[in-house]
């Protein structure tokens, strides 16, 4: 396996399309991200976003023929992926990047036993015995915690309960000790106390064995506690991403407001109503113009229904860190909230109204309507100065005009 000193996992540009009798599906629209050894990266977002597409991606799993790459890279330790043989891809699934799915009933094979698909795994990749991939076998799911292995590696995956089917999941994802291992959902389904058990499970087994981490889900309380770095997705793109600890201290993306905003937390004051992100995702059958959340956002600005905005940094001209404790916090948004309004999850700007969709008018905000803006300099909100009337100009503390 090729090494190099750069990231283990670099995403750049990727471009997924999905042929369908009813039109192409948008589905990923340029990703970019890296991933270090060792790293565990969260990636959030309603269903849809693009967040199990980008990672099938990666293994090369697309559902065929629909799902297709069609731009893009993706290296890891560089070796290009996207132009990779299926026999390479095959000799890296399982042993240098592995994937726990979403429903562990539906990923394991019904008519065979544990012990079957397990030793199957580890001597596909394994130059071992009989024996000795079943010694290894018991050895994973002892250390899963599922009790009297020996015994249940002859048990069917309808033998056991949505938890230890998951745990089964982790420990074949485990079996060969891989350098990624991707977890999509992995406690879908699962109550709220088994769920722990498992993160906490996943969690301690891959910071053992020192194994970067892609942990997929739509629950932000999950990342808080299981990753150093998230990346927010909507609508195949990546609009946010920063340290875990910066991101929830330090929302700057509205669409990232109104997630934390709809999701109860045990520091609100009392009473304290939870906030709904109104509307719905868009349709990816139809090409994004624009910013793709602008018709559910409140601060959009006129130019947000024209162009999307690219991924970046909150301060201009500073090194871009793509991975670490150290990670540049980038968003992709002409207008981000202050840090009042991330905080209480509404615009505070006086008169201040969301643009409406180009060509409808309005009275209370169209062509020739006062608009207020704010730019880096002044006396309003962060240093921002009111002018009304004026065209809109991109609003990113320390990225120029």
């Amino acid at each position: 396996m090729a090494t190099t000193n750069g990231p283990l996992l670099s995403v750049r540009d990727l471009v997924v399309r999905f042929r369908t009798h009813d039109g192409t599906v948008h589905a990923v629209n340029g990703v970019s991200y890296d991933v270090a050894e060792r790293e565990t990266l969260g990636l959030v977002g309603e269903s849809g976003c693009g967040k199990s597409v980008t990672n099938l991606a990666v293994m090369r799993l697309l559902p065929r023929p629909a799902g297709r790459i069609e731009g893009g890279e993706i290296r890891f330790e560089g070796i290009e992926l996207t132009k990779a043989s299926e026999a390479q891809m095959r000799d890296l699934r399982g042993s240098d990047i592995a994937m726990i799915f979403q429903d562990p009933m539906t990923s394991l094979n019904p008519v065979l036993t544990i012990e079957e698909q397990m030793v199957e795994t580890i001597r596909a990749h394994r130059a071992v015995g009989q024996k000795e991939a079943r010694d290894r076998a018991i050895e994973l799911l002892r250390m899963v915690g599922i009790p009297n292995p020996e015994a249940r590696l002859r048990s069917f995956p309808h033998h056991f309960s949505g938890g230890m089917r998951q745990r089964v999941m982790i420990a074949m994802a485990l079996a060969l000790e891989p350098k990624l291992l991707i977890a999509d959902e992995p406690t879908t389904a699962l109550d709220v106390t088994i769920q722990a058990q498992v993160l906490e499970l996943l969690q301690r087994l891959t910071a053992e064995r020192g194994t970067a981490v892609v942990l997929i889900t739509h629950d932000l309380g999950v990342v808080a506690g299981m990753t150093s770095r998230i990346n927010v997705m909507y609508a195949g793109f990546v609009v946010e991403t920063a340290s875990t600890p910066v991101l929830f201290a330090e929302p700057r993306h509205p669409y990232t407001v109104g997630l934390l905003h709809s999701m109860p937390r045990l520091d609100s004051p009392e009473g304290e109503p939870l906030i709904p992100i109104e509307g719905t995702p868009p349709d990816l059958r139809t090409a994004p113009v624009g910013c793709p959340f602008a018709p559910r956002c409140a601060w959009r600005l006129p130019r947000c229904w024209e162009t999307n905005p690219s991924l970046q940094p909150l301060v201009a001209g500073v090194p871009i860190v793509t991975t670490g404790p150290d990670v540049t916090h980038r968003i992709a948004c002409w207008n981000p909230p202050t840090a009042d309004e991330a905080r209480l999850g509404r615009p505070l700007r006086e008169g201040f109204v969301p643009a409406p969709p180009p060509g409808t008018g309005g009275a209370e905000s169209g062509p020739g309507a006062d608009v207020v803006v704010f730019t880096t300099e002044g006396d309003g909100p962060e240093g921002g100065t009111a002018a009304a009337g004026q065209a809109p100009a991109p609003i990113v503390p320390g990225r120029p005009s």
